[in-house]
C-alpha cells in the first residue's frame, strides 16, 4: 500500500490532471490555478501506514521468537507432548533444520531413487510410442491399399455419373435422332449425338507447366509428352470407355508411369514438406475430371453444323427447327427464310415444310422469292410499298393484300420477285420458249 500511496502521488495523480488540462485546454487557467486540481489523499495515510508496519514487524517478531543455537542432531527441541501453537516459529524451524539434518542421506537415497523412476516412467513412455509407431508401420502397406481402392472406386463413381448424364441427355433426345431418321431430304443427312469431349492438351498442359521438372530424363521430358501418353493411354477410354474401363485405363497408366512421374517432381523426397504439398496437388490433378464434359452436336451429312458455310447452315437450322416444332400451333413468323439458299434448296427443302407447317398454324413470312410465295400456296399475299421520301418526313408505307388469284396481286407478284412480264419473254427468247397468253 506504500507503493501504491506512492505511484498515486508521482504518477497517477498528475496524469489526471494533465488529462483534464488537455481536455479543457481553452478554460483559460493558468499553473497556478491548475495546481489547485492535483488530486491528494483525504487524511495521513503516512502515518496509518507507517503505524500499520510498525505493529505487524513486532507481532512477526512475537510469533517468530528468539533464535535457538544448533545443538546436538539427537537431541529434540520440541516434546512429544506439547502443543505446537504454543511454539515459536524459530523453535519451529529449529526442529524441522535438526531433522533435515539427521535424515539429510535418506533425502538423497530418496531423491535419486525418484530420478530413476521418472526415467524408467519416461523410457515406457517412449517403448510405448516405439511400438505404436511400428505396429502402424507395419499395417502402412495394407492401409495404402485400402486407401488406393477406395480412390479408384471413388474415381469410377465420378465416371458412373458422366456416363448416366450422357445417356439421360441421349435418351430425351432419341424421339428426335428417330424422327431425323426416318425423314428425306436434308433433314435425313441430319444427325444428332451426345459425346463426351475430353480436352487432353488442357489437362496435360496444367501438370507439364505446374507439376512436372520437364527437364529431367525420362518418357515425360519435353513439352507434348505427356499428353502423347495420355492420348494413347487414357483418352480413348475417356471418350467412349465405360466407368469400369476408365478405371481400368487410369490403373494402368499409373503403374506403368508412376515412378517416371515421380522422378519428374520439382521437389527431392527429403523436402518433406514442399514434398507432401506436391503430392497432393498431383493427386488432385491426375484424379481431375475438369478436362471432360458432355456435350451434345448436331452433323450434316458427317459435318459438325458449326463448320458448314452460312447457307446450309441456315437452312439446316430452319430445317431443324421445322421439323421439331411441328406439334406448336402458334403463329410462327420468318424473316427471309431464303437468305443465303439457292433456289431449288428453297423449293426441294422450305416449301414441303412450309406446306406442312401452314396446315397446323399461321405461318406469316417476310421473302423475296417467288417459290415461297407461290408454290406454298400462300392464302393471303400482303405487298409493302414505299412512296417518295419527302423532305423532314418519313417516308409513306401502303400496303395491298389479296390472294393469288387476283389478277393484280399476281401482277405484282410476278414485278417484285420475276423481274415483271418482259423478264419472262426476255428468258423465253433466251429458252426458245412460246408463252401464251
Amino acid at each position: 500500500m506504500q507503493d501504491e500511496v506512492a505511484s498515486t502521488r508521482s504518477t497517477k495523480s498528475p496524469e489526471l490532471l494533465r488529462q483534464a488540462r488537455e481536455r479543457h485546454n481553452l478554460s483559460g487557467l493558468d499553473d497556478n490555478q491548475w495546481d489547485e486540481f492535483l488530486l491528494i489523499y483525504k487524511g495521513g495515510v503516512d502515518d496509518s501506514l507507517a503505524g500499520y508496519v510498525a505493529w505487524a514487524d513486532k507481532h512477526i517478531a512475537e510469533l517468530n521468537g528468539k533464535p535457538l543455537q544448533p545443538g546436538d542432531p539427537n537431541t529434540t527441541f520440541i516434546a512429544d507432548d506439547v502443543d505446537i501453537g504454543t511454539l515459536s516459529l524459530s523453535t519451529i524451524a529449529a526442529e524441522m533444520t535438526r531433522l533435515e539434518a539427521l535424515f539429510s542421506a535418506d533425502k538423497v537415497v530418496r531423491d535419486q531413487y525418484a530420478a530413476l523412476t521418472k526415467r524408467i516412467g519416461q523410457e515406457n513412455a517412449n517403448l510405448k510410442a516405439s511400438e505404436a509407431k511400428l505396429t502402424d508401420a507395419q499395417s502402412a502397406a495394407d492401409r495404402k491399399k485400402g486407401l488406393q481402392s477406395e480412390r479408384d472406386e471413388a474415381y469410377r463413381r465420378i465416371f458412373d455419373a458422366i456416363i448416366n448424364e450422357q445417356a439421360a441427355l441421349a435418351e430425351l433426345y432419341a424421339p428426335l435422332m428417330v424422327r431425323l431418321a426416318a425423314s428425306s431430304g436434308t433433314l435425313r443427312k441430319l444427325g444428332f449425338y451426345v459425346r463426351r469431349i475430353v480436352d487432353t492438351s488442357q489437362w496435360s498442359a496444367f501438370a507439364e507447366e505446374n507439376l512436372l521438372d520437364l527437364r529431367k530424363a525420362g518418357p515425360f521430358n519435353g513439352r507434348g509428352s505427356l499428353t502423347y501418353l495420355a492420348e494413347q493411354w487414357l483418352k480413348p477410354a475417356w471418350e467412349n470407355g465405360t466407368a469400369v474401363e476408365i478405371q481400368e485405363a487410369m490403373i494402368n497408366f499409373i503403374s506403368t508411369y508412376l515412378g517416371d512421374i515421380l522422378a519428374h517432381a520439382p521437389y527431392a523426397p527429403k523436402q518433406q514438406a514442399e514434398y507432401k504439398a506436391w503430392l497432393k496437388q498431383f493427386a488432385h490433378w491426375l484424379f481431375g475430371t475438369d478436362h471432360i464434359s458432355v456435350r451434345y452436336e448436331i452433323v450434316y451429312d458427317r459435318t459438325d453444323i458449326r463448320k458448314l458455310s452460312p447457307g446450309t447452315r441456315g437452312i439446316v437450322l430452319l430445317l431443324l427447327y421445322l421439323a421439331l416444332d411441328e406439334a406448336d400451333d402458334r403463329p410462327l413468323i420468318i424473316d427471309q427464310p431464303e437468305e443465303n439458299l439457292d433456289p431449288k434448296s428453297v423449293n426441294d427443302e422450305l416449301v414441303p415444310l412450309f406446306i406442312a407447317a401452314k396446315a397446323k398454324r399461321q405461318v406469316i413470312m417476310v421473302t423475296h422469292n417467288a417459290n415461297l410465295v407461290i408454290n406454298t400456296n400462300a392464302d393471303q399475299v400482303i405487298i409493302a410499298e414505299v412512296g417518295p421520301h419527302l423532305e423532314g418526313e418519313l417516308p409513306p408505307i401502303t400496303y395491298r393484300a389479296g390472294g393469288l388469284e387476283n389478277a393484280s396481286i399476281r401482277k405484282v407478284v410476278c414485278d417484285i420477285l420475276e423481274g415483271g412480264e418482259s423478264a419472262f419473254q426476255e428468258r423465253a427468247r433466251r429458252l426458245r420458249v412460246r408463252l401464251e397468253r
